[in-house]
């Protein structure tokens, strides 16, 4: 018996059958599709016809038995041979029946898959189409409803409606009964206005009359003002002209006098001008002899400080300075920037050679605002012995001079420290600034 061992998968479209094995059609075993050719070719229960042309169809596991038996052996090599190619041709022809009837089997399959696939499509739309219904069904439903709803909606309307007309008829009407009494009213009042517009139309008309009779009066009473008015301007342009004449005398004097005025008025322009360059050279003249006379006590001071050099008295670093007559020397500061020296003082015995200089009125940017305190590190006879470059700490004190007593005294005091320091051939030069608000 020959058949299959099919295996099935269920899906909501179609069923698929597979074939996995086949059994065999003489020893009822199951092979896979793989092994089933080859186990024809040596299945020892396939029926073969015996060689010897002995017409007997035995299994091919008897056959060499019946071979020994068979009274036909003497054909037994020519028998053999014969019964290889009767296997080979019965083998060929399973096969062939095999894959005929495997091919039918496939084919009844195809066709079941594609029935069921169209049974699957078939019943979806049928399912759609019963959804499609319902879903129409609904609508109609919700249509009608709708409809009904409507329906009673302009019922109602229509009622309201027609209740509306109804009283705006009767307002209409109302308005127009007002409307005709108005105008009654109206046709009466005008006809009033109208009397009262004849009898005023009377009256201008008798004024008309009256303010013509008085223009005429008036204008020939302003035509006899008129001509008087004539003489009298006559009059007054002969006088106007006499006038003039004697005017133009006095014109032609003021012309010659305005051109000596012009005349006087260039010459003191002129010496305006000179003055001022005059002026201004007595004071650049004046502020050189200034400079000179300054530089005249620069170089006395300096010599002064050469000679002094060896003997400072003052080697504690404490400099009192009283400086005289400060308003005095700040105007010249201000005029010829003068620069106030202070005397020599060291910061310690064998120390630095200090000098505190002062610009009363600034110096640069502070100039005529603040005023410039300026600590000099001087050249000095231990200079040699001295740590360069010098670094120094003064404090400067103001001293307010307005009370007596040191306690109600507001002093001002101002910690400087050295910005730089220069020795260059037995000179130095330090400066410490000092600013103090003037």
């Amino acid at each position: 018996m020959n058949g299959t061992l099919p295996s099935r998968s269920n899906d909501s479209s179609s069923t698929i059958t597979k074939y996995e094995k086949s059994s065999c059609l003489f020893c009822n075993d199951w092979f896979d599709s793989q092994t089933f050719t080859e186990h024809l070719i040596h299945c020892g229960q396939v029926l073969e016809q015996c060689p010897n042309t002995c017409k007997v169809f035995l299994p091919r596991l008897r056959m060499r038995a019946h071979l020994k038996e068979c009274p036909h052996a003497k054909h037994l090599s020519s028998s053999v041979e014969n019964l290889d190619e009767m296997a080979e041709q019965r083998i060929q022809a399973l096969e062939n029946d095999i894959n005929t009837l495997r091919t039918v089997l496939n084919e009844e399959i195809r066709q079941r898959l594609h029935l069921i696939t169209d049974l699957g499509n078939v019943r979806k739309q049928n399912q759609l189409q019963d959804e499609m219904s319902h879903s129409v069904q609904e609508s109609l439903k919700h249509l009608q409803n709708r409809l009904n709803e409507e329906n009673t909606q302009r019922c109602y309307e229509v009622e309201q409606c027609q209740q509306d007309f109804r009283y705006c008829h009767d307002i209409v009407q109302t308005l127009k009964t007002e409307l005709q009494h108005e105008i009654d009213d109206l046709e009466k009042h005008i006809n009033r206005v109208s009397l009262e517009a004849a009898r005023h139309q009377n009256l201008l008309n008798d004024n008309i009359l009256q303010l013509e009779d008085t223009v005429l009066a008036h204008e020939r009473n302003n035509r006899d003002k008129f001509i008087e008015l004539e003489n009298y301007l006559q009059t007054f342009n002969d006088d106007i002209k006499s006038t003039l004449q004697i005017n133009a005398d006095y014109n032609a004097k003021y012309a010659t006098l305005g051109l000596e005025i012009k005349s006087m008025k260039h010459i003191v322009c002129e010496t305006e001008e000179r003055c001022d360059k005059l002026e201004a050279l007595f004071t650049e003249i004046d502020r050189n002899l200034h400079h000179t006379m300054q530089l005249v006590a620069d170089m006395e001071n300096y010599l002064s400080t050469q000679q002094r050099l060896t003997s400072i008295v003052n080697t504690r670093g404490h400099l009192i300075w009283h400086i005289k007559d400060l308003s005095k020397k700040l105007d010249e500061s201000k005029k010829y920037d003068t620069i106030l020296h202070s005397a020599m003082f060291s910061n310690k015995p064998y120390g630095y050679a200090l000098r505190l200089d002062i610009y009363l009125n600034g110096k640069g940017n502070w100039k005529g605002r603040n005023m410039l305190a300026c600590l000099n590190v001087l050249a000095g006879e231990y200079d040699a012995l001295l740590t360069w470059p010098c670094r120094l700490q003064a404090n400067v004190l103001i001293r307010d001079q307005r009370y007596a007593s040191q306690s109600e005294s507001d002093d001002y005091i101002k910690l400087v420290n050295v910005r730089y320091s220069i020795k260059e051939s037995d000179k130095v030069f330090v400066e410490l600034y000092h600013v103090t608000r003037i």
